[in-house]
């Protein structure tokens, strides 16, 4: 008797039987777009265990290198020119953002799954069935980023949000559709007719061949940009940037270039109202400024400007204060916060300080005496 597209029920046949090995890789990839009742009914069938898990995790590897290659390639530079430490937390830093609400998700969908299953709860099982559930997320994610590269696109916030809705709309259709072979006591598969596998085959080919597209664009834009990726070091000349003050309210004012600043110790502070340790480092930051009235201190924010400068006028801190725009944080490097950057009059980096130290103060005030003696 049959239940569904493909399922049968009783005892599945022993291994070697005609369909046991089931639809290749290309195939399966394909059917969680083209047909997803058949990946579903295949992730469900225990001669299968594992397998579909197995395929979100080769197209998780697939996807960061085709969106994530350019920060892991920096994460090693940074590790091998600066620090290890600091190279493996800028890495862990790179694959959380680019992993950690897929993951949250596969462990969610397993879990309304697994409770959903009635007195046939499998784990195993639920688990391969939130895996195909997940796919969804992670081909649009791949395909929108391959776009926005392809095209040098910068999409507003609300094209982001609507698109991850969509995704996450439709994985949770996935996870619906789910429930039915998650409930029955066993599921036997035969391999999907031709005609369906042959278009399910060609979509998972589309998939990769988008995913190869993003590996080679991210490839030239490493090639073509190597400077910007390249973390900053001592000796290095200070990249020129101009970037607009924080206002009241938030609001950006009158722009502050670097070049302007030719013929002045400043030192950059790349911070956010989040973050403890700087919040800690700016009393000193701002002490240190009104005690060296020929010292520059730009304060970088990189979150909230309308609460950046709310914290400034309660404050009462005379730094300048700037708004970040992504790309100069990017291009000095900046990994972690606190981040101090130490350039001299002649536009030169003479310190690069990741996280809050002494080693700041000290440095400055060297630099100060020794552009004094010349």
């Amino acid at each position: 008797m049959t239940d569904g597209p493909g399922i049968s029920r009783g005892e599945p046949p022993g291994p070697g039987g005609p369909h046991d090995a089931g639809p290749r890789f290309f195939a399966r990839l394909g059917l969680a777009i083209t047909n997803p009742r058949w990946a579903l009914s295949i992730a469900a069938d225990r001669r299968h265990a594992g397998r579909s898990g197995t395929d979100l995790l080769v197209l998780m590897l697939v996807i960061l290198a085709a969106t994530q290659l350019r920060g892991l390639v920096g994460a090693v530079w940074l590790g091998t020119a600066v620090d290890p430490a600091l190279g493996l937390r800028f890495a862990i830093h790179v694959l959380t953002r680019a992993l950690s609400v897929k993951l949250g998700f596969l462990v969610v969908a397993a879990i309304i799954v697994w409770l959903a299953s009635g007195s046939r709860r499998d784990l195993g099982r639920s688990f391969d069935l939130a895996c195909v559930a997940a796919l969804p997320i992670l081909i649009v994610d791949l395909i929108a980023s391959v776009i926005v590269q392809a095209f040098d696109l910068a999409p507003p916030d609300l094209a982001a949000i609507l698109l991850a809705g969509v995704s996450f709309m439709w994985a949770g259709v996935l996870i619906a559709l789910s429930l039915r072979p998650a409930r029955q006591r066993a599921v036997t598969v035969p391999a999907p007719p031709p005609a369906i596998e042959r278009v399910a085959r060609n979509g998972g080919r589309a998939v990769i061949a988008a995913a190869v597209i993003g590996v080679v664009l991210q490839v030239v834009g490493i090639v073509r940009n190597t400077e910007l990726i390249r973390p900053m070091t001592q000796g290095d000349p200070a990249p020129a940037f101009s970037l607009p003050t924080i206002a009241a309210g938030g609001e950006h004012g009158e722009p502050v270039s670097l070049p302007s600043m030719r013929g002045n110790v400043v030192v950059l502070d790349f911070w956010a109202t989040w973050c403890n340790p700087c919040l800690k480092m700016m009393p000193s930051l701002d002490a240190l400024a009104r005690a060296h009235p020929e010292l520059v201190v730009l304060a970088i924010n990189l979150d909230d400007p309308a609460a950046a400068r709310g914290l400034w006028d309660e404050r009462g801190y005379q730094l300048q204060l700037l708004a970040d725009d992504g790309q100069v944080s990017d291009r000095y490097g900046v990994t972690t916060i606190p981040h101090s950057v130490v350039i001299d009059r002649a536009g030169v980096v003479r310190a690069v300080i990741r996280g809050s130290s002494s080693e700041l103060d000290s440095t400055v005030i060297r630099l100060l005496a020794e552009e004094i003696r010349k």
